[in-house]
C-alpha cells in the first residue's frame, strides 16, 4: 500500500484526505514542517500546502520552497504535489507556474474525488 503524507496547517483538511483515501492508501497528516521533514523520505507521495505558517523555531518557508528543498536534499523524494486554497479550478495554470518543481498541483476546491484520481495517476508513474 502506498504511503501518503499531507502537510497542511488546517488539520480538518488533512483529516478529510485521510478519511477519503483510507481504503486505498496509508495516509499520515502533519500540521508543521519540522515534523514532516524528518519523515518525508518515508512516503511515496506528499500533498504540501502552499501556505504553511512556521512554528516559532522554524524558518519561514512556503510549500514550493519546501518542495525544492526536498528535491535537492533527498535521494528519492516522494512525489510532491503542491496544494492551495488561494486559487480556484479556473486558475490551475497559474498554480502550476507558481511552483514548476512540483510533480503536481491541486486546488482544494477541485473535490476529493479529483484529488484522489490525480494522486493515483501520479503514483502509477512511480510503480515498479
Amino acid at each position: 500500500m502506498f504511503k501518503i503524507a499531507v502537510l497542511d496547517d488546517d488539520p480538518q483538511w488533512g483529516f478529510a484526505i485521510q478519511r477519503f483515501f483510507r481504503n486505498e492508501f496509508a495516509v499520515s497528516t502533519y500540521v508543521d514542517v519540522y515534523s514532516f521533514l524528518s519523515k518525508a523520505h518515508e512516503y511515496d507521495l506528499a500533498i504540501v500546502d502552499f501556505s504553511i505558517p512556521p512554528a516559532r523555531f522554524e524558518r519561514n518557508m512556503n510549500g514550493c520552497e519546501l518542495i525544492c528543498q526536498l528535491k535537492n536534499n533527498l535521494l528519492h523524494p516522494p512525489i510532491l504535489i503542491l496544494a492551495t486554497g488561494f486559487l480556484s479550478q479556473q486558475d490551475i495554470g497559474a498554480g502550476r507556474a507558481l511552483c514548476p518543481e512540483a510533480d503536481g498541483f491541486l486546488v482544494k476546491d477541485m473535490g476529493l474525488d479529483a484529488i484522489l484520481q490525480q494522486s493515483k495517476q501520479l503514483l502509477a508513474t512511480k510503480a515498479p
